[in-house]
Formats: C-alpha cells, sequence, structure tokens
C-alpha cells in the first residue's frame, strides 16, 4: 500500500514539475531536429547460390535414396523398423489363419497376468 501512495505521488511530482519546469539547456531540449533528406537504397549483392540449389531448381521432391547425404544409420534403423512391423504383420496374420482353423494361440499374459493354460 505504500509503495502504491508513493509512486501515485512521484507520478504526479514529475507531472508538475514537467509543467512548471520546463527542461532546458542544451542536452535536454524538446524541438525536433530537421530529418536529412532520404537516402538512395543501395541495392544489396546477389546472395550466394547454393551448389545443391542448382541441382533441384525445377522444384521436384527429392527422394533419400537419391541423395548421398542420407546417413547410413538412418537408412539401417528405417529398414529394421519396416522388417519389425513387417515380422508383426505375418505373425497376426499366421495367428488368424490357425483361430479360423480352431486353434487359440492368443497371449500368454493380459494385463500384467499369466493366464492358465487352456485345458
Amino acid at each position: 500500500m505504500r509503495n502504491s501512495i508513493a509512486r501515485a505521488f512521484v507520478a504526479c511530482l514529475r507531472l508538475i514539475l514537467t509543467v512548471l519546469l520546463p527542461a532546458e539547456g542544451k542536452h535536454r531540449t524538446t524541438t525536433v531536429e530537421p530529418v536529412a533528406a532520404p537516402v538512395e537504397p543501395v541495392a544489396a549483392p546477389p546472395l550466394p547460390r547454393s551448389p545443391y540449389a542448382t541441382a533441384n531448381a525445377s522444384g521436384a521432391l527429392l527422394r533419400g535414396e537419391d541423395v548421398e547425404l542420407i546417413r547410413p544409420y538412418m537408412i539401417a534403423f528405417e529398414r529394421q523398423r519396416r522388417e519389425r512391423t513387417e515380422a508383426l504383420q505375418r505373425q497376426r496374420r499366421a495367428i488368424l489363419s490357425l483361430a479360423l482353423d480352431g486353434i487359440d494361440v492368443g497371449p500368454d499374459v493380459i494385463h500384467g497376468r499369466r493366464l492358465p493354460a487352456p485345458a
């Protein structure tokens, strides 16, 4: 509460002092100096072109297999992920085909509990 009263008092005091005692002196002039004539903009030098930009100037998308800058570990990671998903898909199809014949090959653990062996 004291700070807000003090701030309001200081603000009022500044307002009164600026009205009654205008700023004077060399560094406190309030007049605006005339603006110099506008200078014509200088043309910027051309930006350096990348040698890779000219190879694909048509705007076509680059394929990762066509670019030599792809890291081999990234390609190996994508290949492993694809092989994993394909293996899971094969497993699901095999379980489905066995289920059509009446053979249950479901999971042994559901929600963290081991299921009893089928009788």
